[in-house]
């Protein structure tokens, strides 16, 4: 008996500390729906904050490490251009640092401000689609504005439309992941995880595309439901047509990855709906419109699209509940 008594006065230190190890504490990070803004459009950053895959956002503080203030809420509208460098604390716990740029807009010019529409063809189970993001969010940052990227799910993917992204896939001919197509243009068709090269590619399509049409948008949200009216004027004659996409942000959901896997990744830009009208003749100044209403939940994006002759012409876009304007370019007198 003595025996069993001294052993059980050993174990007692062991016992003793189990259940006592701290548990890990969750990753803070903070994203944005927007990191590249418009100034003159009065585009603004929604931020996000998550800890581990919990939202988080309204009892953590947002702070611009930039000026050294704290926001009032989770959104960022810049009044002039410049860099802004943010970061979240919740509960002691800092995030990585997220940068916002901002550029100003001319509100006259001579032409229409330009920008490209860049389809990602991905999936969370394609273990170097992730890659192709940080080249697109690499070349966001290169030029501020311009680029609008949607993520197209695809395959056994839960956020996978169907038959919507099948469909594009199929229009496309994609047939590896990760995948590209810029402006809508089949022969665009880019897989290589390069920004370098996606840089170019974009910056040519631009060049080549000379003056493009304006686009507006005006939207309405009221509960779930959203209105959304987009409006283009044409510069040159061509067979026009005018689409709305909408894209849903701050999804967290786990990502293959080709070194780790992320089991907390936040993805932006997912392709959720796209309304599409038969293209029509347009000369010069002649103006056309388009209104659609939807059902939403969740952090939503508009992005109208104008196509001329099969090719993106010009796009833009706005948060659910905002409106946009036309832009132009600044004078290059």
């Amino acid at each position: 008996m003595r025996k069993w008594f001294y052993i059980l006065l050993l174990c007692l230190p062991i016992l003793s500390c189990v259940g006592q190890k701290d548990d890990p504490v969750p990753e803070v990070r903070l994203t944005a729906d927007l990191t590249a803004l418009n100034v003159t459009a009065g585009e603004q950053a929604t931020f996000t904050v998550f800890s581990g895959t919990e939202d988080v956002t309204a009892d953590a503080i947002i702070r611009n490490v930039t000026d050294g203030t704290d926001l009032e809420g989770n959104v960022f509208t810049p009044t002039q251009e410049g860099e802004w460098t943010f970061i979240a604390d919740f509960d002691g716990v800092e995030s990585e640092s997220l940068t916002v740029t901002a550029i100003e807009i001319a509100e006259v010019g001579k032409d229409y401000f330009r920008r490209s529409l860049v389809l990602d063809f991905t999936g969370t189970w394609c273990p170097n689609c992730p890659n192709m993001q940080v080249a697109i969010d690499e070349v966001m940052e290169a030029r501020p504005g311009r680029i609008i990227p949607v993520s197209v799910h695809c395959m056994a993917d839960p956020m996978r439309v169907k038959p919507l992204c099948d469909n594009l896939a199929k229009r496309f001919s994609v047939t590896a992941y990760p995948s590209a197509v810029v402006d809508l243009d089949p022969e665009s068709l880019f897989i290589n995880s390069s920004s370098e090269l996606l840089l170019s590619h974009i910056d040519r399509l631009l060049e080549a595309r000379g003056p493009a049409a304006g686009v507006r948008i005006e939207t309405a949200l009221e509960g779930e439901e959203l209105t959304v009216t987009a409006e283009m004027t044409a510069v040159r004659e061509g067979d026009y047509s005018l689409e709305i996409i909408l894209l849903e942000d701050g999804i967290v959901y786990a990502q293959k990855g080709s070194k780790e896997d992320y089991p907390d990744y936040v993805h932006n830009s997912v392709l959720r709906q796209w309304f599409t009208q038969d293209s029509s003749p347009l000369k010069e100044e002649e103006t056309g419109s388009v209104s659609v209403t939807a059902t939403v939940s969740g952090k939503y994006r508009v992005v109208a699209l104008v196509s001329r002759n099969g090719i993106v012409d010009n796009v833009v876009q706005c948060t659910a509940g905002t409106s946009v304007d036309y832009q132009f370019e600044e004078n290059n007198e």
